[in-house]
């Protein structure tokens, strides 16, 4: 086991990997959040030894310069967090409120989801074709209704 993460450690210490690299330290960062701050994070960024947080809501970032003193606690303290961005030698950190949002998740249906009571049999009165034909469709769409 030992052998294994020695090669991986030496393959991450390749420049091709410095995306992973900083992933997996951004990951890191992420899980060592309080959960509120979690789910604000649109996404992280090093710059100029500088940590910076792309945050979702203004209220995130009013949270977020809150807790400061406590992420930085988190960056200086926990040695997985220190071994994973070694590499990005992070001095600062600073939130902002993205003007990208996420992408919007998928709306339910609002269609109503229930078994159809009403019953094709029935008679038709009707004397003007016109209502004829719409009571037609309704007595059509009645028996697909309870089929499925």
């Amino acid at each position: 086991m030992k052998k294994i993460e020695t090669v991986l450690d030496h393959m991450l210490s390749h420049p091709t990997y410095a995306k992973l690299r900083q992933q997996s330290c951004f990951g890191l960062v992420k899980k060592a959040l309080p959960a509120t701050l979690q789910r604000g994070i649109l996404f992280m960024y090093v710059k100029n030894r500088t940590l910076f947080f792309a945050l979702k809501h203004p209220a995130f970032k009013m949270e977020f310069d809150y807790k400061l003193s406590l992420i930085k606690k988190l960056l200086s303290s926990l040695p997985p967090l220190q071994e994973a961005c070694k590499v990005h030698e992070i001095e600062h950190v600073k939130a902002f409120v993205s003007k990208f949002s996420a992408a919007p998740e998928p709306k339910d249906s609002t269609e109503p989801r229930y078994r159809e009571r009403a019953h094709s049999d029935f008679a038709i009165h009707a004397e003007n074709e016109h209502l004829k034909s719409a009571f037609y469709a309704i007595r059509e769409n009645v028996a697909k209704n309870r089929e499925s």
